[in-house]
C-alpha cells in the first residue's frame, strides 16, 4: 500500500514538472516583459484616426494644421486632449506577457481580422502606421487588443466608450466657451449686467445695494464656460422649441460682437433630425434643451442643467443691502481740571 501511495506522489510529482516545463518554454517562446513598445509607431506624427466596428460603421478624425477635426461633420472641432490622449496611451504601450499567441485565441476574443469589436487605423499623411484590433472584455473597464501581423493578444484598460463611434463622443465641448473678462454686457429676463468699476454689476444697482461677488462670477462663469453635448443640422425644427424659448440671453463683447442665445426644450415624445437628417431619440424634458446661437448655422445640444442655472438667476440673487458700519464709540470726558489757584 505504501508502495502504491509513493508511487502515486511521484506520479503526480512528474505531472506537476511536465506543465510547469511546458508553461516555461511557452514563456520562452514570447518576449519578456519590457522588450519595447506594443506598437512600433511616433504619436507626434499621427495626423489620422480611423475607428470602425465589425457592421459597417466608423467615425474619421483628422488633424489640420494643428487642430483635430471631425471631417464627416464639416469639420467641426474635435475634443484634442481625447483624441492626443488616445493616440498617446497607445504609443506608450509596453509589451509584455501576452494573454494568448495564436490564430484560435485571436478569433476568440475577437481581435481577428475579420471578427473584432473595434478596429483603430492610426494614419500619417494617409499611410498607416498602426492598426490595432479591439475586442471582447476580460473584465470592467477591459479590453483585448492585437495589433496587425502580431499573434500577441493582450489587456488593456478601456471601454467602448472610450472607442465611442458616435460623432457627439468626440466633438469638443468647449467649441463655445468666452473668456469672462471680455464680456462686456449680459442680458437675461429680468437682469442686466454691464461692466462698471468692479466689473460686471446689474445696471441699476443702488447707493444702499452692494453686489454677491461670489454669485455674479458663478453666475457669469456658466454663461462663459458654457458646453454642448452634441450638435445638429442648421434647420429649425419645430421638435426644438425654439418658436417660443425657453431662455433668452444676450451677450455683449468687448469687440462690438453682440450674441444672441435662444434655448428651446425639445417636446417631448417628438423626434428631432439630426445633422444629418436622421432622427434623434426624445430628450425628456429638463434633460437637455437646443441651443440657436446668431453667430452660428448650426445648432448645438445642452445639458439641461446648465441652462436652468441661467434661468434660475435674478438680480434678487446678486444684490443685497449693505451692511450699515456700526457707529463709532464715544470718547470718554476729558478728567477735570484742578479749580483754579490749585497747582495742577
Amino acid at each position: 500500500m505504501k508502495r502504491l501511495i509513493a508511487g502515486c506522489a511521484l506520479l503526480l510529482l512528474a505531472q506537476i514538472g511536465l506543465v510547469v516545463a511546458i508553461h516555461v518554454m511557452d514563456r520562452a517562446r514570447t518576449k519578456p516583459p519590457g522588450a519595447g513598445p506594443l506598437l512600433a509607431f511616433k504619436a507626434a506624427e499621427i495626423n489620422e484616426v480611423l475607428l470602425e466596428d465589425g457592421e459597417g460603421h466608423h467615425l474619421a478624425l483628422k488633424k489640420d494644421r494643428g487642430q483635430w477635426l471631425l471631417p464627416e461633420a464639416g469639420s467641426f472641432p474635435a475634443d484634442a486632449a481625447r483624441v492626443q490622449g488616445l493616440i498617446d496611451r497607445l504609443a506608450g504601450l509596453r509589451r509584455d506577457w501576452p494573454e494568448a499567441a495564436t490564430a484560435g485565441a485571436a478569433a476568440r476574443f475577437k481581435v481577428a481580422p475579420d471578427s473584432y469589436v473595434r478596429k483603430l487605423n492610426l494614419l500619417r499623411d494617409g499611410t498607416a502606421q498602426a492598426i490595432v484590433y479591439f475586442g471582447a472584455s476580460p473584465g470592467l473597464r477591459k479590453m483585448y487588443l492585437r495589433a496587425d501581423n502580431d499573434p500577441e493578444i493582450h489587456s488593456l484598460t478601456l471601454s467602448q466608450h472610450d472607442l465611442d463611434l458616435k460623432t457627439d463622443s468626440w466633438i469638443d465641448p468647449a467649441f463655445l466657451r468666452l473668456a469672462p473678462d471680455q464680456i462686456k454686457r449680459i442680458d437675461l429676463p429680468g437682469l442686466r449686467l454691464e461692466r462698471g468699476p468692479d466689473g460686471l454689476q446689474p445696471s441699476d444697482l443702488k447707493d444702499g445695494e452692494e453686489l454677491i461677488r461670489e454669485r455674479r462670477d458663478a453666475l457669469v462663469n456658466r454663461l462663459a464656460g458654457l458646453t454642448i453635448a452634441g450638435i445638429l443640422g442648421p434647420r429649425v425644427e419645430p421638435a426644438y422649441g425654439l418658436a417660443r424659448p425657453a431662455l433668452r440671453c444676450t451677450v455683449e463683447l468687448d469687440s462690438g460682437l453682440v450674441l444672441e442665445y435662444l434655448f428651446g426644450r425639445q417636446q417631448q415624445g417628438a423626434q428631432a433630425a439630426g445633422k444629418d437628417g436622421a432622427p434623434l431619440p426624445p430628450e425628456p424634458a429638463g434633460q437637455s434643451f437646443v441651443l440657436k446661437l446668431s453667430n452660428q448655422e448650426r445648432l448645438f445640444r445642452v445639458d439641461g442643467w446648465q441652462v436652468d442655472e441661467l434661468n434660475n438667476a435674478s438680480r434678487a440673487s446678486l444684490v443685497r443691502a449693505k451692511t450699515p458700519r456700526p457707529a463709532a464709540a464715544p470718547l470718554p470726558p476729558e478728567p477735570a481740571g484742578p479749580p483754579p489757584g490749585q497747582p495742577r
